[in-house]
Order: C-alpha cells, then structure tokens, then sequence
C-alpha cells in the first residue's frame, strides 16, 4: 500500500481513552438512573457515532442529552490525564515520519480541547496539522478533515485514515481514503471489507513511501 499520508484518529486510537470514557459514561448513567456499561467489551459494542445516538442507546433520550453530554465532558476532562498513548503509538508515529510520510492528526474533539490532551504526551511534532472541531455536540470532522484534503492537493486514493469508529470509515469512504481500523479503540466494527490491526506496531508495516 504505497501512501503519501496517514491521518490519525486520536481518541481511542492513538489515545487509549476507551476506558477513562467508559468509567465516566458510567457515572452520568448512574446520575441518570441508567444501568452502567459493564465492562470494555460491551462497551465496544454500543459505542457509535452520531454520539446522540450512542447516548440514546444507553437510555438518554434526545430530552436528557444536552445535561448529560455536558456533565460527561466536564467529567471527562478531569480524568482523560490518566489517558495514555497505546503501545506501539510513539513507534508507529516516528516510523511513518522516517519514511517521509505526512501525518495528520483528525479528532472529533474541540480544538482547544484536543491540543491540551495532546500536550502531555509529546507528539505533537509529528503532524503536520492538527484538526478538531467547533461544536462539541455536533461530533464529526468529515468536514475539517475534507477542508485539509482539498487544500492538500493529494490524491484521496493516496491517504489512509486510521481510526476506531464508524465515524472514521464513514468519513474515509465518503472522501475516497483507504481505511484502517484499529480494533483496541472505542467501538467494535465488523462491516465487510474493512482492514483492521490490533496493534498499533502493524501499522508501518502496511504503508510503503511514495
């Protein structure tokens, strides 16, 4: 598979959030009445986006999912610093940047917030933009990652997004991008066609310079 971009989910791909983020779903459902997720495999299972969706697969309706959205990413962004990167996160990063590959690095987080969590881990300087969202209630960036591409002048055919979620093949399919899913992230996916790693350190090994 011969690239001349990767761009990176970071959210349960890259940062191993996924059970920072079921611990504190289990505390908003728990303040609502709700039964919690209980372990990483169910988790996994229901985890979707559009998130208003996942909510609403949990219990909270439409009516409840703006006070409950709002408590779990005040209780999200005081525990996501015990989030840490995924094994092989660091390697992957500096084996594509050795092999003059651009990395972009595509989040469905709210800018400001995004670059606070990515400060702690030092990686920063292996992308070459770094694109979050406005709206933390309107959670896609299919259009900031397609603003980038466009501006990028490469050959859609020529980048592969690496993610953990609907959102990110959604958005791969959608732009003409390769997809990789990498299954130790945030939600279980089994649509057909779909290349899938497990680890983090299989990554390099797909991908050829251009």
């Amino acid at each position: 598979m011969r690239i001349d971009a990767v761009c990176w989910d970071w959210n349960g791909t890259l940062l191993d959030d996924v059970e920072v983020c079921r611990q504190t779903m289990n505390r908003v459902l728990t303040e609502h009445g709700h039964s919690e997720v209980p372990d990483l495999a169910s988790y996994r299972r229901v985890f979707r986006f559009p998130i208003r969706a996942f909510y609403a697969d949990l219990g909270i309706d439409e009516a409840a999912y703006p006070v409950a959205a709002n408590r779990y990413l005040a209780l999200l962004s005081e525990a996501i610093p015990a989030a840490a990167l995924h094994p092989g996160a660091r390697a992957a990063l500096r084996q594509l940047t050795g092999r003059g590959l651009r990395q972009i690095l595509a989040s469905a987080t709210v800018t400001s917030t995004l670059h606070a969590q990515l400060r702690p881990h030092g990686v920063a300087t292996s992308f070459s933009e770094v694109l979050g969202i406005d709206d933390a209630h309107e959670a896609s960036k299919h259009d900031v990652i397609a603003s980038w591409l466009d501006a990028s002048g490469l050959s859609p055919k020529r980048v592969v997004m690496v993610g953990d979620t609907n959102h990110d093949h959604e958005i791969a399919q959608a732009l003409g991008m390769r997809f990789v899913h990498f299954t130790g992230g945030h939600q279980q996916l089994e649509e057909q066609g779909v290349q899938h790693v497990d680890s983090l350190a299989e990554v390099a090994s797909l991908f050829g310079a251009s």
